[in-house]
């Protein structure tokens, strides 16, 4: 009978162990239930859209640059939907179209690519997509019109911070085939000359002048390219002119301070001279009052001199 009611008891505990357990995992499951989990609320990246040959961006680009057939139409893509404008395009080898294509929903890729192509406003150029100087390099050679071979001294040139007129250009025929293009870039290429290697550069072309559309980095590092001196950029110049600002500022608080010293100086020394003068003062009154001091000890002695006369002679009369 003990060993009967030790093992209902057991079995008691083991039901009541269980039991907890059950709640345990219940509580738990409408806690985890009743949480509200917070989701990715970061910066969603724009799709990958890779264009067909037909595209309608390609249109413009075939037609005024006169691209080449051999262009990878087919790697061209731009990072927006297709509802929207292609501002950028860019380009990817094809091993990094597959991945792209075939991973879309499964990785997140941040950017690739290279910049060829940038969508313009019809006043900067009468394309809407001009060349990126990024990607001259690699576009360049699937240009067919637009791209002028230039020498050393037109490069120059254009490299300079002004404008440059078309019809000053010293490259035999290049004024000629200048003439007449609408606004929009073109590109300049100097070939290759001795160690110094050959390069492209986007050109900003008006009615009548010439200018480098570069970045003053890539500009001043084409110049150091050729042998020039560098131009000062606008960031160097806004440090200049805080450097020059400081030092003035600084110059005028020690004239300010050499001013202030010089005033206090003078505040001194007619502070001095005012007590000089009210210290003589002082001593003059002093010796005022020890000279009618002194006069009142004359007539004091000489009233006594006359009162003892007056007694001399009164004894005398006395006597006689």
């Amino acid at each position: 009978e003990v060993k009967n009611e030790g093992e209902e008891v057991k079995e008691d505990g083991e039901e009541k162990e269980e039991q907890k357990k059950d709640t345990i995992h219940t509580n738990t499951n409408l806690l985890v239930d009743s949480l509200k989990f917070k989701k990715y609320s970061g910066f969603r990246e724009d799709p990958y859209l890779f264009l067909d040959k037909d595209a309608d961006a390609f249109t413009p680009i075939k037609e005024w640059y006169s691209v080449k057939e051999d262009f990878p139409f087919d790697n061209i893509f731009a990072r927006s939907s297709e509802n929207t404008k292609q501002r950028v395009l860019s380009v990817a080898c094809r091993r990094i179209r597959d991945i792209i294509q075939n991973n879309e929903k499964r990785i997140k890729i941040i950017n690739c690519g290279l910049k060829l192509f940038s969508y313009c406003k019809p006043s900067f150029s009468i394309c809407p997509y001009r060349i990126v100087q990024a990607g001259i390099h690699y576009s360049a050679q699937f240009l067919g019109s637009r791209l002028y071979t230039v020498c050393r001294d037109d490069m120059e040139r254009a490299l300079s911070a002004a404008g440059v007129p078309k019809h000053t250009l010293t490259t035999p025929g290049l004024a000629e085939q200048l003439t007449g293009i609408p606004t929009m870039i073109i590109v300049f290429h100097l070939p290759t000359e001795g160690l110094r290697p050959e390069f492209w550069i986007c050109i900003f072309s008006t009615e009548n002048n010439i200018k480098s559309y570069v970045t003053e980095d890539e500009k001043n590092h084409f110049r150091l390219l050729l042998g020039m001196e560098p131009l000062i950029t606008v960031r160097e110049k806004r440090k200049l002119d805080a450097m020059e600002k400081y030092r003035e500022k600084k110059r005028l608080e020690k004239e300010g301070i050499r001013e202030g010293g010089a005033v206090k100086e003078g505040q001194e020394e007619k502070d001095g001279a005012d007590a000089g003068d009210d210290q003589g003062g002082l001593e003059g009154a002093e010796g005022d009052n020890q000279g009618l001091e002194g006069l009142e000890e004359e007539v004091d002695q000489g009233l006594e001199m006359k009162d003892q006369v007056k007694e001399e002679d009164v004894e005398r009369t006395n006597g006689d």
